[in-house]
C-alpha cells in the first residue's frame, strides 16, 4: 500500500508541474501577441528648401528639379518669387 501512495503522489506532483508549465508558456505567448509586431519602414526623408523642415518624401512637394523639395504650395510659390 505504502508502494501505491508513493507512485500516485509522484503522478499528482508530475501532473501539476506539468499544467503550470503550460500555464506559463500560455502567459508567454499571450504578451508576445499582445504587443504588435514593429514593422520598419524606411521612407526617404526630404528638407524643405525653405523652413528646412524635414518631412517623407511622398508627402513633400517637388520644385523644379528632383533635388528640391518643398512642405507646402506656399512654400514652393514663395521659393520661386524669392527666386526670380
Amino acid at each position: 500500500m505504502g508502494l501505491f501512495r508513493l507512485l500516485t503522489f509522484i503522478l499528482v506532483v508530475l501532473v501539476a508541474w506539468r499544467m503550470i508549465k503550460n500555464y506559463q508558456a500560455s502567459l508567454a505567448r499571450r504578451s508576445s501577441h499582445a504587443e504588435p509586431e514593429k514593422v520598419l519602414v524606411r521612407e526617404k526623408i526630404v528638407k524643405c528648401e525653405l523652413c528646412d523642415i524635414h518631412i517623407p518624401r511622398e508627402e513633400a512637394i517637388a520644385g523644379n528639379r528632383d533635388e528640391v523639395w518643398f512642405c507646402s504650395q506656399e512654400h514652393k510659390n514663395s521659393f520661386k518669387q524669392k527666386d526670380v
